[in-house]
């Protein structure tokens, strides 16, 4: 099957790949839009600086702050890709106004707050703040029969400021954040009594951790430029990370992209360093505890050529990156980038081979699995050596766009996770012991996935996106490919009812997964690196189904006067008790309701 699949794929592209191709600006329908404008209090919850968050709400990452028609919760390490619309034929006028002030509570004890605040129409300024409070106190069965106390607390504040000037746009955002919650999770069988002894040292269960972010970004875009322009455009980012454990992060960005434009062309260069340091992580090159520090110069050079009908990409990217715990190394992906737009504006084939070099640093994974070690190390970074991808994508409508899409990659050290179990006490055979929090283990893969995406915008009326992925995975060394789901979907509906009601849902599924438990039948062996931890006599495997996530929300806001109105958001209303990561189920079907207030 796998094999059948890889050569429809490649069929694909020997289709798209001889098409002669010149150069013409990005016209698929990944490429982001940003919509600048006051904010309305007035509009639906899907078109304010972010959206309440569904019942899942550790598990997913921060929303960005800007103003965007819809959120993206991450189920998975291969994030849907949303699809946004590449034009739009016109937005509604708007009323000014200063901003909006929500509170409620819910069910699980749950107390909810939020503000948001823009500044009036200025000729070139815009300014926003934001922030939010949303925790819940309540406690959740697990599988083996306990109930436990699951709490979580998420606090955010942002403020930005945008200035245009003639022709570019400078973007200056400030944000914190304070994310807390309990390693509350154990897997499938009862919690051992060891692990119920107040004080226990023997793993996290029970214990608490806070992740706290700050960042500032500093970016210049040079919005207005025709393809003719020569255009300077940079991103400076910087983020320290610490949480309740110890480990701090430090994370500085500097990106320039550069455009030049030749006869018949534009050269592009992308060049920057990314600078991390991390303390008080375990280090497996020495096997003890200690810091971490990574210096990544990158360069991505490429010359287009072509029209408005046909472009062509090709160049390179490189990256060097200097680590403190070991060698100096390099790495290096072709890009090749067709389109072709037989009909404008109506369908656009794509095709090309590009590869990716990513840094696994510290607050990455620590978001992507908040329930992982938090001393850990993820010390290989992933190399995507090669992508092949082709496609299509166009209008169904004025208003009704699309894309289909295939995806083949080739992965080098992927981080996949697991959780460990042994014997606490060699002289008592039943006092096994599972840690709850998960370790890190390696695989090469290979992924082919299938996308399919269609998004409606009609602002003064409905706002739909569909999405769908099918993923198929083929391991170098590992059984399966563990925590990883076959297919994900998501549907997001918001519908202006009337002048007074505005209701949307939104719907995610996500498909079964595996998950690894490594059994050793005596006391704890680690600290052990992968190579040492496969060689273990006597490590057994065990492989538990993690089933189909079905989250279905629900969310309406009521107008009852200008300034004042109603809200009621019904979150996971399928009672599905869904676990992301193995033994951590999340809150089952839960209310939160209240008022706003509009000034």
């Amino acid at each position: 099957m796998f094999r059948k699949l890889i050569i429809l794929f490649l069929s694909i592209l020997s289709v798209t790949a001889p098409i002669r191709s010149y150069a013409q600006k990005d016209t698929t329908l990944t490429r982001e839009v940003e919509v600048i404008k006051p904010y309305n209090p007035a509009i639906s919850d899907a078109n304010k600086i972010s959206s309440m968050p569904e019942a899942e709400e550790p598990k997913h990452e921060k929303p960005s702050f800007t103003y965007s028609i819809f959120s993206q919760p991450v189920f998975n390490t291969f994030s849907v890709n949303t699809l946004k619309a590449a034009a739009f034929a016109s937005q509604p006028k708007e009323d000014t106004g200063f901003g909006l002030i929500r509170a409620g509570a819910g069910n699980y004890n749950r107390p909810y707050g939020e503000l948001f605040f823009n500044s009036r129409n200025m000729k070139n300024t815009i300014f926003g703040l934001h922030g939010k409070h949303l925790s819940s106190h309540g406690k959740l069965n697990l599988e083996g029969g306990d109930k436990v106390d699951a709490p979580f607390s998420d606090n955010e504040a942002e403020m930005y400021i945008k200035h245009f000037f003639n022709r570019s746009l400078l973007t200056v955002n400030i944000d914190f954040s304070h994310n807390g919650f309990n390693y509350y999770g154990y897997p499938k069988d009862s919690i051992p009594s060891l692990l119920k002894d107040e004080d226990q040292e023997i793993n996290y269960l029970g214990q608490r951790q806070t992740f706290t972010r700050g960042g500032f970004n500093l970016s210049l875009e040079n919005a207005s430029a025709g393809k003719n322009d020569f255009t300077f455009d940079f991103d400076f980012d910087y983020d320290y990370f610490k949480s309740k454990t110890g480990q701090t992060e430090h994370y500085g960005k500097f990106l320039a992209d550069i455009k030049k434009p030749y006869y018949k062309g534009a050269g592009l260069l992308t060049a920057g360093v990314n600078v991390i340091h991390t303390d008080n992580i375990f280090n497996p090159y020495l096997m003890g505890m200690g810091k971490n520090r990574q210096i990544w110069i990158t360069a991505q050079p490429s010359f287009m050529i072509g029209g408005d009908v046909a472009n062509l990409q090709i160049g390179a990217k490189g990256w060097f990156v200097l680590d403190s715990s070991t060698d100096a190394l390099a790495k290096l992906a072709p890009v090749v980038k067709v389109n072709f737009m037989p009909v404008e504006e109506i369908i656009n084939i794509f095709a090309g081979i590009d590869g990716n070099y990513s840094a696994n640093n510290y607050s990455k994974i620590a978001y992507e699995n908040p329930y992982i070690d938090p001393r850990h190390h993820v010390h290989k970074n992933t190399f995507e050596r090669f992508r092949f991808y082709g496609g299509f994508d166009g209008k169904l409508a004025p208003k009704t766009n699309f894309k289909i899409s295939a995806d083949y990659s080739m992965f080098k050290n992927k981080p996949l996770y697991y959780l460990f179990k042994y014997m606490n006490n060699a002289s008592m055979p039943s006092s096994y012991i599972v840690d709850n929090d998960f370790d890190v283990i390696y695989d090469n893969l290979d992924l082919l996935k299938f996308n399919l995406e269609i998004f409606h915008a009609s602002f003064e009326k409905m706002n739909l996106l569909i999405s769908g992925n099918y993923y198929v995975y083929k391991m170098e060394s590992m059984q399966e490919a563990w925590n990883l789901p076959d297919w994900d979907a998501k549907l997001s509906l918001e519908y202006k009812a009337s002048e007074q009601l505005s209701v949307g849902t939104s719907l995610f599924f996500t498909g079964s997964r595996n998950a690894l438990i490594y059994s050793y039948p005596g006391e704890d062996p680690r600290p052990l690196s992968n190579a040492d931890l496969l060689q273990l006599e006597n490590l057994q495997t065990e492989k538990y189904t993690l089933e189909p996530i079905f989250d279905l929300n629900f969310n309406a806001d009521y107008k009852v006067t200008d300034k004042f109105s109603v809200f009621v958001h019904l979150n996971n209303f399928a009672f599905n008790k869904y676990q992301h990561w193995l033994g951590y189920p999340v809150q089952s079907f839960n209310v939160l309701g209240g008022l706003g207030y509009a000034f």
